[in-house]
């Protein structure tokens, strides 16, 4: 009897199958931007073109994806600063020489690709304090940076947090999750922790590192935690949700959420950051 049951579940189960069979939409290459305008400090921004996940595209050579060439500006509503190409062999990163980021300013983002124009604004706010910044140990040497915050209250406060090592970091760096908002800490103090970022040019560097993730006694850190817009708090809360599920055929689908004008042909969010700057050099002990 038992044999009998197991044979007739094997053939319903097998019964039950049926192929699927999807359509994917056709691809569109789309204009990819990092743009960012920080207080006392230029824009930035980073161009290049999006590639097919169904592709031949050789990842071992991104510059194939770079945008040389563009028209990038970006205006305060009084002054225009017309970006130049650091690199104009390869392109892909545009740097202002003339305005510099200022508290309560917004800035308008205007990129010229083939003829076609997107545009993005941001505002640089009012930056928001830590009250303490101190590191706690995890194993051995090792441990993450902790900061103590009361939040100013008011819905609607969005930030983002960095941070780098001096003598041994080239870039303040974002860890995963970077970004958080008030909606359940609004006017509240609390406390939270954060591991390091990778740098941005040494991802593979990052990932082969024993010490990952970690911050080290006797390190010299300065934290950089900014504050940010709405709309520019749901790009990357988005862009962490969405790199999250990746590969996850149980995850939720998340849809980036960019913030230029029209982004039928453009992707990525322009943001403007008001940052505070702590600094912690920890203890050998």
């Amino acid at each position: 009897m038992k044999q009998t049951f197991i044979i007739v579940v094997v053939i319903f189960a097998f019964s039950c199958r049926k192929d699927v069979k999807l359509k994917l939409p056709e691809y569109k290459q789309k204009v990819v931007v990092e743009a960012s305008i920080e207080t006392g400090g230029p824009a930035i921004v980073l161009l290049s073109y999006s590639v097919p996940y169904f592709g031949n595209f050789d990842f071992s050579t991104p510059e194939k994806a770079f945008i040389k060439g563009a028209f990038v500006t970006v205006s305060d509503g009084t002054q225009t600063d017309t970006l130049v190409e650091l690199d104009p062999a390869q392109g892909y990163i545009y740097a202002g020489l003339k305005l510099k980021g200022v508290e309560g300013k917004t800035y308008h983002l205007n990129v010229v690709v083939n003829g076609k124009s997107y545009t993005a604004s941001s505002t640089i706010l009012t930056p928001a304090k830590l009250d303490t910044l101190y590191f706690k140990g995890e194993q051995d040497s090792l441990g993450f940076m902790w900061q103590r915050f009361t939040e100013p209250a008011g819905v609607g406060d969005c930030y983002r947090w960095f941070a780098k090592r001096i003598t041994k970091d080239a870039f303040y760096a974002a860890p995963f999750n970077s970004a958080f908002d008030d909606k359940f800490i609004d006017g509240k103090s609390f406390d939270f922790a954060y591991e390091r970022g990778p740098q941005p040019n040494q991802i593979q560097q990052y990932r082969d590192d024993p010490e990952q993730g970690y911050f080290k006694r006797k390190d010299t850190v300065i934290v950089k935690f900014c504050k940010i817009g709405k709309k520019e708090f749901n790009f990357w809360n988005t862009y962490y949700q969405n790199k999250a599920s990746n590969g996850n055929p149980f995850s939720a689908p998340s849809n980036v959420k960019g913030t230029f004008d029209d982004d039928r042909d453009v992707f990525g969010a322009f943001v403007a950051y008001s940052p505070f700057f702590d600094t912690i050099i920890i203890p050998k002990k």
